[in-house]
């Protein structure tokens, strides 16, 4: 029986229809907002979470590595033969090939103090000492150091090595043959002098030496060949020799070495108050803040006194003159020996040096294998083109010219920024001078 459109309709369920409230308005609804709570990272996300077991110090070098080295100079020429991977003939285009190659014979056969202290750890560090400056009085090693970098700035370099480096220079066109001549005469006989003193510069031919009885000239009174003036040490060494000997340069000659890069200015500490560094209640004394704020304000000695100016390096023409005369006697003071490149090789080493720091941060304790770190820094897991590409993806060839990961370590370890320790179950560990240890 069909039904009205009404019956249908009429079995919906009906809504209740809202009521209006009978204060005016609607009431406002709050909302609390609850701040979420940083999320810890989890155990698995953390690297190496707990601490490795340490059950002693452990040398770079094994057993069987150390009894192969027993002098300083074997130890050095251990170290550079093992700094540079040898270059794939395959993987590389043909233009990174020769900018390796270019790289690595630009590099300066330096090896820092630290280095050679890290591998012959089992010898007594003063022991070594005295063996290098045995070794530089004869004129078998040089000591070049760069200021202001620390124990990285400081290296050694056989004497061999920079007579070819100075041959190779005069071949290139960079040096001139009696400018070359003259240097290496000089360094000849004075073996520990650091710097050329403002008292070996003169004008003149420059004097070469007393021709083939230079040599055993050194082994009169002055063996070390600086006169009067020591070993020279960092401030200008020698200066005072230079009247006896004869053996001095001239100005053309230091210019040509300094454009070659085997001198560097030397300046010595200016005086406090001539440093723009300083703060301005540092650079004087009678007018610092320290001082005039202990007197009332008005009086003569709010200001520094009477004689303040004086004092100070004013007042008068000739005090003025006195003060011009002492502050450029501290501003030329010589040159500095250097080896070129050798801001190459220091790049080189710090970069490598706080990658591992980078990588070593990274990790809860400071600490991790050497197998681990090792791997991250040859990435020697990342293979995706064949095992003739192996490791030719990680930050050893892309950032550091596929330097070897022994000669990193021995950086780091000789600059006291690692230590490395038996773990007894993963193998060496390196950690972090300063991290927690058990």
């Amino acid at each position: 029986m069909p039904q009205s459109l009404r019956s249908i309709l009429g079995y919906r369920i009906a809504k209740p229809r809202s009521q209006p409230s009978p204060k005016k308005g609607r009431p406002k609804t709050t909302t609390t907002t609850t701040t979420a709570k940083p999320r810890l990272p989890s155990r698995k996300a953390l690297l190496f979470p707990d601490q490795f077991p340490d059950l002693g110090d452990l040398p770079i070098l094994t057993p069987h590595e150390a009894l192969s080295l027993h002098d300083v100079v074997q130890t050095m020429r251990y170290i550079r033969s093992r700094m540079f991977t040898a270059v794939p003939s395959r993987g590389f285009t043909s233009a990174r090939t020769a900018e390796l190659l270019h790289y690595r014979a630009g590099m300066p056969r330096l090896i820092t103090m630290g280095h050679i202290h890290a591998l012959l750890g089992g010898t007594s560090p003063s022991r070594v000492e005295r063996e290098v400056a045995e070794l530089v009085s004869k004129g078998l090693l040089r000591r070049v150091r760069v200021e202001r970098r620390g124990a990285l700035g400081e290296a050694l370099i056989e004497m061999e090595d920079l007579r070819v480096l100075l041959g190779r220079m005069e071949d290139e066109g960079q040096l001139g043959g009696r400018t070359r001549e003259a240097f290496w005469r000089f360094l000849r006989r004075r073996p520990t002098v650091l710097v050329v003193g403002v008292g070996d510069i003169r004008e003149g031919k420059g004097r070469l030496g007393g021709g083939e009885h230079d040599d055993e000239a050194r082994g009169g009174d002055d063996k070390d060949g600086d006169g009067d003036g020591g070993d020279g040490g960092d401030g200008g060494g020698g200066g005072g020799g230079g009247d006896g000997d004869g053996f001095f340069l001239t100005p053309s000659q230091v210019d040509e070495l300094v454009r070659a890069g085997f001198l560097t200015s030397c300046a010595t500490a200016a005086p406090a108050n001539d440093s723009l560094h300083l703060r301005p209640e540092d650079r004087t004394t009678l007018t610092s803040i320290a001082h005039v704020s202990r007197f009332a304000s008005g009086t003569v000695s709010a200001v520094g006194g009477r004689n303040a100016l004086h004092l100070a390096g004013g007042g008068g023409g000739a005090t003025a003159r006195k003060h011009h005369h002492a502050a450029s006697n501290h501003a030329v003071s010589g040159f500095r020996i250097a080896v070129p490149g050798h801001g190459r090789y220091l790049k080189l080493a710090d970069a490598a040096v706080r990658w591992i720091q980078d990588a070593l941060s990274a990790t809860t304790w400071g600490q991790g294998p050497e197998a681990w770190l090792r791997e991250r820094f040859e990435a020697s897991s990342q293979t995706p083109y064949g095992a003739e590409n192996k490791n030719l993806y990680g930050p050893r060839w892309k950032d550091f010219w596929g330097v070897e990961w022994e000669w990193v370590l021995g950086e780091a370890v000789g600059l006291g920024i690692l230590d490395l320790f038996d773990t007894g179950s993963v193998g060496r560990g390196v950690r972090m001078r300063g991290a927690m240890r058990d």
